[in-house]
């Protein structure tokens, strides 16, 4: 049986992420099921991704433009350990 990891996110009142384990021929079931479910919204990782990516290009040029302050090397490390 083959398993894949895949990461789905689940928006509840807070978002909170998963990472699921799952049998390939399971996950369609499942992700069908909780599609069904009111308060969840699912996005697939790869739209999550694209929409980082975009919110990422948009800080770039407002700091480019002086709107954001720029951030030291030490600063951003800061942020990506917390």
């Amino acid at each position: 049986m083959y398993f894949k990891k895949r990461r789905v996110l689940l928006s509840l009142y807070t978002m909170k992420q998963i990472t699921l384990t799952d049998a390939e021929n399971k996950f369609k079931t499942f992700l069908d099921f909780v599609k069904t479910l009111n308060y969840t919204k699912v996005v697939e990782a790869e739209e999550t991704a694209v929409n980082e990516l975009q919110n990422s290009l948009m800080q770039v040029k407002l700091i480019q433009t002086g709107k954001l302050p720029k951030k030291s090397a030490e600063q951003l490390l800061d942020e990506l350990s917390s």
